[in-house]
C-alpha cells in the first residue's frame, strides 16, 4: 500500500473532523448510542478511549462508569514503537502515557482474550468496517490479539468514507461503526 496515499486521506479527514462544529453535541449524541448498544450493555469490561486530537469524547461514558463504581479499560500507549496495552481505569490513577494522552496507570492491566468489545478511533472509516488510523499502528497491533471481541470504530459522520480506504495486511478493520447518525453493522 502506497503510504502517500494513506498520508494525503489522513490530511484531509484530519482537516475535515478539526472544522467540525458542535463536536461536545455530537460526542454526546455518539455516546448515547453506545450506551444502548447491546455489545456495550452486556460488556464485564468495556474497552473505551480517551479522545484526543478532535476524536469524538467518550469522557461521559467514563464519567458515568466511575460514577456507577462499574469497570472498564482504557488504552495506555507503552513506547513509540506502536506497543499499547489495555488497563483497569481508575479516575483517580490517571497519568500520561508516552504520547502524552491521559490513560490509566500500568498497574492492572486487562489481558486481550478477556475483552469482550473495545471502542477504537480512528481518522476515517468506510462502510467495509476498514479504519484509517493515526498511522503508529498501535490499534492494529492490539486489536489483532484480541480474538473474538466486537470492534467498534467510534467518529463523526464526515469520517465515514463513502469509498473504500486503502488497505494492507496489517490493517485491523472494526465490525460496527458509530456515528451521530447512528450505527452502522459492516
Amino acid at each position: 500500500m502506497d503510504e502517500n496515499t494513506k498520508d494525503t486521506l489522513r490530511k484531509y479527514y484530519r482537516e475535515i473532523r478539526q472544522k467540525a462544529v458542535d463536536k461536545e453535541k455530537l460526542s454526546k449524541i455518539i455516546c448515547g448510542h453506545i450506551k444502548i448498544l447491546n455489545f456495550y450493555t452486556n460488556a464485564l469490561r468495556p474497552i473505551l478511549y480517551w479522545a484526543c486530537k478532535s476524536e469524538v469524547s467518550l469522557l461521559e461514558i467514563c464519567e458515568e462508569r466511575w460514577e456507577k463504581k462499574e469497570k472498564f479499560g482504557l488504552p495506555r500507549c507503552l513506547d513509540k514503537n506502536g506497543n499499547m496495552d489495555v488497563f483497569e481505569a481508575k479516575k483517580y490513577e490517571m497519568s500520561f502515557d508516552c504520547n502524552k494522552v491521559l490513560s490509566p496507570n500500568p498497574k492492572n492491566i486487562i489481558l486481550p482474550r478477556d475483552i469482550d468489545c473495545v471502542f477504537v478511533p480512528a481518522i476515517a472509516f468506510d462502510n467495509f468496517g476498514r479504519r484509517l488510523g493515526q498511522g503508529g499502528g498501535y490499534y492494529d497491533r492490539f486489536l489483532r490479539k484480541c480474538g473474538d471481541a466486537i470492534k467498534i470504530g467510534v467518529c463523526f459522520s464526515m469520517q465515514i468514507s463513502q469509498d473504500p480506504l486503502p488497505e494492507d495486511e496489517k490493517d485491523e478493520r472494526v465490525s460496527i461503526i458509530i456515528s451521530e447518525k447512528g450505527i452502522i453493522k459492516v
